[in-house]
């Protein structure tokens, strides 16, 4: 679902707080030059590469080329292609004897269902203090032997990595690094999903280099896997089929955020937007839910059943080829959150040192501040705010346990980033939020 924030009127200066809240701010504004209307987030695929990719068939072996590509950004020589970044851990976990995973308590609801699909028992640790992700400090007293650590860098936010995988080294446990939504971002040089005994990534249409579907699995350490046998499996009872559905979605998300599309059509609707998926909720429920008593079968969905085709390689090739580019726009729009937030209550998760090209999204949160009148609040001027994992995986009875992470999952926003997005819009989105935090009631 695909969210949308539209950023403050240029009359204001730039670099200004204002210490109220007149009227007439508090209505909707539109720069004249269009690019106050700004999506939460926009495709890296532009529409040419939507259309000059469907040249694939010309080219030379898009799979192969883009093996190649990984191959070298990597230093691996075995890089396998899955249906998805989630279908790639629930292979991978699969085949691995142990019987038991460890991964955070906050992260996406897929990578706990790939766990289950594979068969295992899922154990917990709670996220780091004013962080959004687990770090060797919160897998340690997880990391048994025999067991799965399954790290993540929640978008593209590195945690540290090397710390959890030499904790994996001494207890005898095999990491498996998730680095999906961090493709192509890096900790002290090095890319990240390079580290652990195997890393995922993902070309999923919310990640920062997307073509809908599609992962990739980065062999580190041979001994691990019998990689023949996983190579195998990503093929098997599969069908390579071309993204019809997906390309046309694409086709409509990148003309709907046309500024003068976004401002006298889209916007306009952005308020129906939860509506179909409040009925499919209600839809679900009368049907029932499958028993928890039984591991989940393996979804009939293109993200499990329908491996990388030609297409998608092609369009990733054409992303990884602007690669530093996309990076340094995005590293600009990160320096102007930071330089914009330093001296404000908004809560940071980004770590200094960090990586900024290779965030997916900036997080903040309103500390003293409840996330809803935030959000209602910004809906009133059009900012539509994207939240991240509001549910965390584990039970409303068992957060307790997990301070940290019910604490993000209530307060935790995600602001834009993507390559077209104006390092004058992102200013002017930060400057709105500033205001709207100095005027929200305190929890």
């Amino acid at each position: 679902m695909n969210d949308e924030v539209r950023a403050n009127s240029g009359q204001v200066e730039m670099g200004a707080i204002r210490s109220g809240v007149s009227e007439q701010s508090r209505r909707p504004r539109f720069w004249k030059s269009g690019e106050g209307c700004v999506p939460s987030h926009r495709l890296e695929t532009r529409t040419w590469d939507l259309v000059a990719a469907l040249a694939w068939s010309r080219h030379p072996d898009p799979l192969s080329r883009l093996r190649d590509a990984l191959q070298a950004q990597t230093a691996r020589q075995h890089i396998l292609f899955a249906p998805s970044g989630r279908c790639a851990i629930a292979q991978i976990l699969s085949m691995l004897p142990q019987q038991e995973v460890v991964m955070p308590a906050y992260l996406c609801h897929e990578v706990r269902k790939a766990a289950e699909i594979a068969g295992k028992r899922i154990i917990y640790v709670d996220i780091a203090k004013n962080g959004l992700n687990a770090t060797s400090a919160e897998f340690g007293e997880a990391a048994k032997p025999g067991r799965v650590l399954l790290p993540a860098h929640a978008l593209g936010i590195p945690t540290d990595i090397e710390a959890i995988c030499e904790l994996g080294r001494r207890r005898d446990c095999v990491v498996i690094e998730d680095a999906a939504p961090a493709f192509g971002a890096r900790r002290n040089g090095q890319l990240l999903g390079t580290f652990g005994d195997v890393g995922i990534f993902s070309f999923e249409r919310s990640k920062r280099f997307a073509a809908f579907s599609g992962g990739a699995i980065v062999v580190n350490k041979d001994s691990t896997l019998d990689i023949e046998r996983l190579a195998a499996a990503t093929e098997t009872n599969l069908q390579r089929s071309m993204p019809v559905r997906e390309l046309i979605q694409a086709v409509a998300q990148n003309l709907a955020s046309i500024p003068w599309i976004y401002r006298s059509l889209t916007l306009p609707l952005m308020p129906l937007r939860d509506v179909l998926p409040r009925l499919l909720r209600r839809f679900r429920r009368r049907r029932g839910t499958a028993s928890s008593a039984r591991a989940p079968e393996i979804p009939q969905s293109a993200f499990y059943r329908r491996p990388l085709h030609p297409y998608q390689a092609e369009l990733v090739l054409r992303m990884v080829k602007r690669m530093d580019q996309i990076r340094e726009q995005i590293t600009r729009l990160a320096e102007v959150y930071l330089r914009v937030f330093e001296n404000s209550p908004i809560a940071r998760f980004v770590p200094p040192g960090s990586d900024l090209g290779g965030l997916m999204r900036f997080p903040v949160a309103f500390p003293g501040r409840r996330r809803d009148d935030i959000l209602r609040a910004a809906r009133k001027r059009g900012l539509y705010l994207k939240t991240l994992w509001d549910r965390p995986l584990v039970d409303e009875g068992q957060l307790a346990r997990f301070p940290n992470t019910a604490w993000a999952a209530r307060n935790v926003v995600m602001l834009p980033l993507y390559s077209t997005l104006s390092p004058k819009s992102a200013e002017l989105l930060a400057q709105d939020l500033i205001e709207i935090e100095r005027n929200a009631t305190g929890v």
